[in-house]
């Protein structure tokens, strides 16, 4: 009895992304990818984390985390990610889920921008859009960010550059109706997946009812 619960509980977490783009929004030391690893391994999404888009080019400068990037580096990022973007557009197999990781930052008007991408690219999709806006204590995000491991992802490692961020910015927080901020500060990985799980079981019972009460007809990111 217990491994068909088991087995019926790991066939919903396997179906809950389906047709879905999650989206953790974060600092630099937050925890996206480990965060987004496991959620992946826990539903079958497809993690496409910002480093995977920005080291191409990083590895190309010698980026070491603490010097600042040349001039025009992101305009060659932002090639990278039009690509992967268009590839998911035009070669993903339809009702395939993903869970990006990005870095975006309220004072930022090209962060503001890159959330309007990723919107636009699940309306392409016609696949339901879920931002997650993760923040985290600064002193527990410069003793994550210190972690030695950062260095070989090419990862920012300056805890002077997060209470810097930290006191002159705040984590993007775009209207959307499926946004929802989670404070990670004190959570596990694990714990920070259980409580993104429980958001997203969340939007699709709402969402559910609401089908349900209008008769039909259904409306992608609801």
């Amino acid at each position: 009895m217990a491994l068909k619960w088991r087995s019926s509980q790991n066939l919903m977490l396997n179906n809950l992304l389906d047709n879905t783009i999650v989206v953790l929004i974060g600092f630099a030391g937050t925890g996206k990818y480990t965060i987004g690893r496991e959620l992946c391994e826990r539903t079958g999404a497809r993690l496409i984390d910002n480093h995977l888009i920005n080291n191409p080019i990083f590895r190309v400068i010698n980026a070491d985390g603490v010097t600042p990037l040349p001039f025009g580096v992101w305009d060659r990022v932002k090639e990278v990610r039009a690509a992967v973007y268009k590839a998911i557009r035009e070669l993903s197999p339809p009702g395939m889920g993903f869970v990006f990781t990005m870095e975006l930052r309220e004072s930022n008007p090209e962060d503001h921008k890159a959330f309007r991408d990723l919107e636009r690219l699940a309306a392409a999709r016609q696949c339901r859009f879920i931002p997650i806006r993760m923040i985290c204590g600064v002193e527990e995000l410069c003793r994550r960010v210190a972690d030695p491991a950062r260095v070989a992802m090419l990862k920012e490692i300056s805890p002077e550059l997060v209470r810097k961020k930290f006191a002159e910015d705040s984590v993007l927080n775009m209207p959307h109706v499926n946004q929802r901020t989670l404070d990670v500060t004190k959570r596990t990985a694990s714990g920070s997946v259980d409580a993104i799980l429980d958001e997203i079981s969340s939007i699709k019972l709402v969402f559910s009812k609401r089908v349900l009460a209008s008769g039909g007809g259904s409306v992608p990111n609801g």
